[in-house]
């Protein structure tokens, strides 16, 4: 695995520009869903919010470092999970929580918290984090604070904030946009994930077997200790489905950007958010599937 250690995805400056805007138009057409009513679900129902984020913000990142004492991981893997794990709540975690009869009105709140924290939260978690994990003197992976908290700030944040003004003074327009603009943004999403191999789809290849495990007990992990901490704040079944996909389901475009504007396009790191990007798709329509049939048998049982 020494091998994997030394790839890098090299990126054109105009590149990166264009990856920072197609990241900003992905979170303005979510955005287009969000609305202010999110902090009035907030109020009222506090109990799944902070079950929600604490499982996102807390239990997702100390499961990775313990995942990756057990496994030992090239440092570039290990680094690729935690910033895995430092990312906001995926795009499409409403929608799998629409096909799986969870509470949709908590899933958008948690979908609207996590992306405005993340600015801060993204950084923040990385770098404690990344702390625990063993340096290697041929890889330095520090990620300056400010200047994170800037790209996020200007790709997540303030196209957000634009989408959801838009969803608020222009209902109509929101309403009809809303299914064009989320096709696009998942023709977008795609596109990611493809620019972010195709210079080394070879080395990709070569390591998908080792990939492909990391990722599936990481974002199995991730779905079990969503419901598991939803459980233990004794929230109904809809809550803990929620809060499941909300942990299981990360915003690996905004991880990509991170790693392309501050890691030089570390090969391991990108491999790993792209095939998380790829794979947490399927999971969530295999997941979602099983927590709609679970909660259909259940009924029927009452």
């Amino acid at each position: 695995m020494e091998e994997l250690e030394h790839i890098r995805l090299n990126f054109s400056e105009g590149s990166l520009i264009g990856l920072n805007v197609c990241l900003a138009f992905i979170m303005f057409s979510v955005a287009l869903n969000l609305d202010w009513k999110s902090l009035r679900y907030t109020i009222a129902n506090p109990k799944g919010v902070v079950a929600g984020l604490l499982s996102q913000l807390v239990v997702l990142p100390l499961i990775t470092l313990l995942l990756i004492y057990l496994i030992q991981p090239t440092p570039s893997i290990a680094m690729g999970m935690i910033l895995l794990a430092a990312c906001p709540g995926g795009n499409v975690s409403n929608f799998f929580s629409m096909i799986a009869r969870g509470n949709i009105a908590l899933s958008v709140t948690l979908t609207t918290i996590s992306s405005l924290t993340s600015a801060f939260t993204t950084p923040l978690i990385f770098v404690l984090l990344s702390n625990f994990i063993g340096r290697s003197g041929e890889a330095a992976f520090d990620l300056p604070f400010g200047q994170t908290l800037f790209t996020i700030a200007l790709v997540i944040v303030a196209p957000a904030l634009l989408g959801m003004f838009v969803a608020q003074k222009r209902p109509v327009f929101a309403a009809n946009m809303n299914k064009t603009f989320q096709r696009i943004s998942m023709l977008i999403l795609v596109a990611f994930i493809v620019m972010a191999l195709q210079a080394n789809f070879s080395h990709f290849l070569n390591h998908i077997g080792y990939i492909f495990w990391i990722v599936l007990v990481h974002n199995l992990l991730a779905f079990a200790m969503g419901f598991i901490t939803a459980r233990g704040f004794k929230l109904p079944l809809q809550d803990r489905i929620t809060v499941s996909l909300e942990t299981g389901i990360q915003n690996t475009a905004l991880g990509l950007v991170i790693v392309f504007n501050f890691f030089d396009g570390n090969g391991p790191m990108s491999f790993i958010l792209a095939w998380w990007g790829v794979w947490h798709l399927l999971a969530g329509f295999g997941v979602g599937a099983f927590y709609r049939r679970f909660t259909t048998k259940l009924k029927a049982q009452l």
